[in-house]
């Protein structure tokens, strides 16, 4: 009798803990159906806190002497880039749990409708390794390596960097990532880890480029178009100063290794004195996406004319052609001081900024809308992730 009343007391409790087991896989699977996102207004202007940021005659901003230049920095127009979304439902979820919200949205806007930038608020991320398990739950081919890349940066996470080790007081002109190679990302993304204090600048500057082509003067363009830019990169070896060398840009002590990268994406090289690397290539100056003719390219931003203003190279007495980088027309001649000077003020002329704030989500299509950052004092913390294009 004992054997048999055991038998089904054992069948009992079975049977009670398979009704809890599907009743909390139910639950889990409520709360996860319950987190959504729907988009919301921000009045932008009511988010500056005392004034708008001051960019005419800002202090490490190349260009910003020009009286051309906007004194002050736009905010987002209400209802324009970048489109907000909010959570409107339980935000006690896990990070992979928003990625299929976030992916819903991205799609929809980005592919479907062709937004530069949305800008998720209020996700339940609060770390690098939040946003890494996001960002790797989005469908998309994340990279998982800077290889080649000339930007200050290092990894956190997997697929995740941070956004930039630039010195604060540097003001990062607006750019679309990688335009100097032919491997640029379609996706990029930031998260804000730790935002500055109100009033310490550090804004996040968008600019959206379907606005500068048709702003642009047309015999610029016209040369731009027939020539394109040539990016030349001086790389020496490891020891060299504020110089980032061969050996962290790709990744390895092998030259070969080096080489090999360069000659797959057809870059041209020469090995100069003590292992220094200079190598170049040249892209076309507009490109073609989805249709529309983009000014796409870094022929401002990675220019000698901003090094000289950078605060860890303004008072270095080295030749031109040993800069970390500059840029030519494609024939090899040099860009002209007027031009890179008009290139610079329409660009600032529509650029729009914000202060992110803490665990806001931002997705750029890279190939629409070029992404800055003002100088700042304090702390900023912004991780990065990026998603080549065809995902």
């Amino acid at each position: 009798m004992a054997v048999v009343m055991a038998t089904h007391l054992r069948r009992f409790i079975s049977s009670r803990c398979r009704a809890l087991t599907a009743c909390t896989r139910q639950f889990g699977m409520t709360q996860r159906k319950a987190f959504q996102l729907a988009e919301t207004q921000i009045d932008w202007s009511s988010e500056v806190v005392s004034s708008a940021p001051q960019i005419r005659g800002r202090a490490f901003l190349p260009g910003s002497e020009s009286p051309k230049f906007p004194e002050f920095l736009s905010p987002p127009r209400t209802g324009d880039a970048p489109r907000v979304f909010v959570p409107s439902g339980s935000v006690g979820t896990l990070p992979e749990d928003c990625a299929v919200e976030v992916r819903r949205v991205v799609h929809d806007l980005m592919k479907a409708r062709d937004e530069g930038a949305v800008l998720f608020r209020g996700l339940p991320l609060s770390t690098t390794k939040d946003f890494s398990r996001v960002v790797n739950n989005l469908g998309l081919k994340m990279t998982r390596s800077y290889k080649g890349g000339i930007g200050i940066r290092r990894q956190t996470d997997d697929s995740v960097y941070t956004a930039s080790d630039e010195p604060p007081e540097w003001c990062i002109e607006p750019h679309n990532e990688l335009a100097q190679s032919n491997n640029s990302p379609e996706k990029v993304i930031f998260f804000c880890v730790h935002p500055p204090c109100p009033g310490a600048g550090g804004e996040t500057v968008l600019t959206d480029v379907r606005e500068i082509l048709p702003r642009l003067d047309k015999n610029v363009v016209k040369k731009f178009r027939g020539l394109g830019v040539m990016y030349k990169h001086y790389v020496p070896s490891r020891g060299h100063g504020e110089y980032l060398c061969w050996q962290t840009m790709f990744q390895t002590e092998d030259r070969s290794v080096v080489e090999e990268f360069l000659r797959t994406n057809s870059i041209q090289w020469t090995w100069e004195d003590d292992s220094a690397l200079l190598w170049w290539i040249i892209l076309p100056a507009v490109r073609m996406y989805r249709g529309t003719l983009l000014w796409f390219n870094s022929a401002h931003i990675n220019n000698i004319s901003c090094l000289k203003l950078h605060p860890l190279w303004c008072d270095k007495d080295i030749p031109d052609h040993c800069h970390p980088t500059n840029t030519f027309y494609g024939d090899g001649t040099d860009i002209e001081t007027e031009v890179l000077q008009h290139i610079r003020d329409v660009i600032w002329q529509v650029a729009v900024g914000f202060q992110m704030k803490r665990g806001d989500l931002l997705v750029l299509n890279n190939m629409y809308c070029q992404h800055a950052r003002l100088s700042y004092t304090g702390t900023r913390k912004l991780a990065f992730a990026m998603g080549m294009q065809g995902d």
